[in-house]
């Protein structure tokens, strides 16, 4: 297998340090805020961002120590197939959360759609049209 390597290009301000406090449903995500703080180095590829559009962040969940292919739904429902859940812990545990953006100064952009812990590191992020 060809070896894969990512480069972080930031990290996410999230009030949540545990696991177990992260919202489960996306419209709970939608109440709480964070920020996405963006190296220095990749300010020009945030030149075009705008508040109020919504936004794909990819992420690395570094937390996470191996997996399970059967899961409890939001971590508390019935047993459920690994992809057919949002559950961190997954064969690459790579999360994609769509955010809305509230306000941006310079590197650090304000937004709502937090379902990540403090200092995850950013992998990418994208428009969604």
């Amino acid at each position: 297998m060809k070896e894969i390597i990512f480069k972080q290009i930031g990290y996410i301000k999230s009030p949540f340090d545990d696991v177990e406090d992260v919202p489960k449903r996306v419209s709970d995500a939608m109440e709480v805020e964070g920020e996405l703080v963006v190296y220095e180095e990749y300010l020009e590829s945030m030149a075009d961002m705008k508040v109020d559009e919504e936004y794909m962040v990819i992420f690395y969940l570094d937390k996470c120590e191996g997996f399970k292919q059967t899961v409890p739904l939001r971590g508390d429902g019935p047993l459920t197939s690994l992809f057919s859940t949002r559950a961190p812990c997954r064969p690459n545990p790579i999360g994609v959360s769509n955010i809305i953006v509230k306000k941006i100064d310079e590197n650090v952009v304000k937004f709502n759609g937090v379902d990540m812990l403090n200092n995850t590191p950013i992998l990418d992020i994208k428009k969604v049209f």
